[in-house]
Parts: C-alpha cells; sequence; structure tokens
C-alpha cells in the first residue's frame, strides 16, 4: 500500500534545469512571506535621522541576542549606520504601508521619510511612535552579501505593542487574517 505523501515519480516542477536569473530568483522569493520594518539610525547627539524600509530581518542569536539585517549597498541609511554604529528596527503595523512606502522612496530626502512620523529617541536612536514593536541594536558585524551588506547587531532594549504586523508577500503588502 502507497501512502497519500509517497510518490513514485517527481513532481512537474514549473523551471526546473532552466538557468538561476536574477528575474527568476526574485520571481521565486516573492513567495516569502516577510514582516516589515524601518531601520533608523542618527547621529550620537539625536540629529540627522536616517531611515530605510527592509524587509530582511531575523533573530540570529538568544544567547546574546543578536539580529540580523540586510541593506542595499547604496543606501544612505546603511552609510550612516556604518558611521554610527546602531540602529532600531521598528517593525510596522499592517496599517502603516504608507511608512514602507515613504522609507523606501529613494526620490526623498531622509528628512522627508520622517516628516509627519511621529518619533522618539530611545538609546540615541529613532524609534517610531506607532510601531508594532522595536529593538535598539548596536552593529556586532558586517559582512558582504552581492548588492546587499549583511548586518549582525546585539539588541540593546526592545519593546512591542498589541496589533498585527504588516507583510510583505508575492509583492504586495499583506495583513493575517
Amino acid at each position: 500500500m502507497t501512502s497519500p505523501l509517497t510518490t513514485t515519480q517527481p513532481p512537474e516542477v514549473n523551471g526546473a534545469g532552466k538557468p538561476v536569473t536574477a528575474q527568476r530568483f526574485k520571481d521565486l522569493l516573492a513567495h516569502l512571506p516577510t514582516a516589515v520594518t524601518v531601520l533608523t539610525t542618527c547621529e550620537r547627539d539625536g540629529s540627522g535621522a536616517a531611515g530605510m524600509t527592509a524587509s530582511a530581518v531575523c533573530s540570529l542569536s538568544l544567547d546574546p541576542p543578536l539580529i540580523l539585517a540586510c541593506a542595499d549597498n547604496h543606501s544612505r541609511t546603511l552609510a550612516r549606520i556604518r558611521t554610527t554604529g546602531a540602529f532600531a528596527v521598528n517593525v510596522l503595523r499592517e496599517e502603516q504601508a504608507h511608512l514602507a512606502k515613504r522609507f523606501a522612496d529613494g526620490n526623498l530626502g531622509q528628512a522627508d521619510r520622517f516628516a509627519g512620523t511621529p518619533h522618539h529617541l530611545i538609546d540615541r536612536l529613532p524609534v517610531l511612535d506607532e510601531a508594532l514593536a522595536w529593538l535598539t541594536c548596536d552593529v556586532q558585524d558586517t559582512f558582504p552579501g552581492g548588492d546587499h551588506t549583511i548586518l549582525t547587531a546585539r539588541v540593546r532594549q526592545l519593546g512591542h505593542r498589541g496589533g498585527h504586523p504588516l507583510i510583505w508577500h508575492n509583492r504586495a503588502f499583506r495583513i493575517l487574517a
């Protein structure tokens, strides 16, 4: 008797054997849902706030508490994070797609990204007032990752509020059902 999970022939696989192109890679990874975050930083005196939308953020270690985040090599916010050695991760709420778009807009200056977005400093880092959750972090290491830089960072402080996260899936913002 054959189990319903056992197959005698491999299933049809769309695209098997074709070369991996940037477009095919992006198309496939679009099926991986991820939380939407905004990475923020500023000078040690609280001036010069900078921020960018990021979806490549995850936990790395519990002991010590470390996270991993990825940023485009050409990002102005990454340049500021490299200078300050610290950043905050702001997990956006389901109703904050407008902030994700604003902080991802490469045509907006940093002041315009923060305009009308209430925030305050925790550990001398900008934390968005209405974020679902936040962490303040010190950069531990950076690694090259193709067209991105991989940041590992130690968590200093964290906090959260009730609500649901904004999700990015299949090239669109989604909410949990």
